[in-house]
């Protein structure tokens, strides 16, 4: 190959390259721009603030208590020989549940009556006679006083006979049964036979700093206090109901007070002893400012939100009063009407062009109290 073809070679290699160079610059500069671009339009959620009546609210950990408990036990001995319910049913006062052998106790009830009718008459026989001096004073006392000690033995007799069959004393809920028919059974025993646990209505039971407590007295003076029960983690409505009871002393060790809720618990969704969420409504605040708890941020000096103004993203300090499910009621920062951003995407930064999408436009779901117009 001569020197003038090689020359031609390596002409024609550069200019390749060349071209491909130009060409990848092109191609980086295009995709660089629609990145710039994309940086710096994005397309957001958005959702307008609304003005809304929201409740004002306490919330706490409670634990659920039976307002009334019932051990039962038999209070006379003997052989265990009927059960008429099973673990876990329902009982209605009343109802019987269990059967002591009664033979015994009616064995002892007739020797008991025939006594007392003995020494009655013999009192009676006696009466007579003192008046005409054929019996003692004395005599007709000691016959009198012996008649209404039979009388009171054949009365604890029947007492006795009654307390064989065991009936329940409140309606509600049994639970472990302790012993099965033709067991013997005593007084003393320390197992009670089964225990009653009345589930309508019900108590929770919870604790509110004291801090809250003339917060709490004074609505509670003006038209009382409604109780929302959820789940412990705040999810679901499990029953709502009223403030009862207020404890008469702070707890010094933890600077709480307890209260009690009482909840009709009408479909028994509330078991003793279950831990629940309360949250304690003292009132109805018209005209709240509430945004999505999604659009609040946290910064290092406050809590901001974005709102869009002509098209572009501007950071807006806010103030959160309290978050009420997925709603947050905001104290100062917004006065409703504003548009603002509820879903931030991570680059999002003030002053960047934003677009609403689609599917955009509604406010997160609004979780409503009992009692919030």
């Amino acid at each position: 190959m001569t020197a003038k073809k090689k020359t031609l070679w390596w002409i024609g290699g550069a200019a390749v390259v060349l071209v491909l160079l130009v060409v990848l610059r092109v191609v980086s500069n295009a995709r660089a721009s629609r990145r710039h671009d994309e940086v710096d339009n994005l397309t957001v959620a958005m959702a307008k603030v609304e003005l809304k009546s929201m409740p004002v609210t306490l919330t706490a950990v409670g634990q659920v208590m039976p307002l009334h408990t019932v051990q039962i036990r038999p209070q006379v001995a003997g052989m265990l020989k009927g059960v008429y319910f099973t673990e876990g049913q329902y009982v209605t006062a009343g109802q019987r549940l269990f059967q002591i052998d009664p033979a015994p106790y009616e064995a002892a009830l007739t020797s008991a009556k025939a006594a007392w009718e003995n020494a009655k008459a013999n009192a009676d026989r006696l009466a007579p006679l003192a008046k005409q001096d054929y019996a003692t004073q004395q005599e007709l006392d000691d016959a009198r006083a012996t008649a209404d000690q039979d009388q009171a033995a054949y009365q604890q007799a029947q007492i006795n006979l009654g307390y064989t069959e065991i009936r329940a004393p409140i309606s509600g809920r049994t639970g472990s049964l302790a012993v099965k028919s033709g067991n013997i059974l005593a007084t003393t025993d320390a197992t009670p036979l089964v225990v009653i646990n009345q589930m309508q209505p019900i108590q929770v039971q919870f604790n509110l700093a004291q801090q809250f407590l003339p917060q709490i007295r004074e609505y509670e003076a003006k038209h009382g206090i409604k109780v929302l029960i959820t789940r412990e983690d705040g999810t679901g409505n499990l029953d709502q109901g009223g403030l009862v009871f207020i404890d008469n002393a702070i707890n010094a060790s933890t600077g709480t007070v307890m209260l009690k809720a009482s909840l009709p618990n009408q479909h028994e969704q509330l078991w003793p002893g279950q831990y629940v969420g309360v949250t304690v409504q003292l009132a109805v605040q018209a005209d709240a400012v509430v945004v999505p708890q999604s659009a609040v941020l946290t910064g290092q000096e406050s809590d901001y939100v974005y709102v869009v103004r002509d098209g572009k993203a501007e950071q807006q300090d806010v103030k959160i009063d309290r978050q009420i499910g997925d709603l947050a009621v905001v104290a100062s920062g917004l006065k409703g009407g504003e548009t603002i951003v509820t879903l931030v995407p991570r680059n999002l930064r003030p002053g960047m062009n934003v677009t609403a999408g689609q599917d955009t436009g509604t406010p997160a779901p609004v979780v409503t109290l009992p009692g919030a117009q």
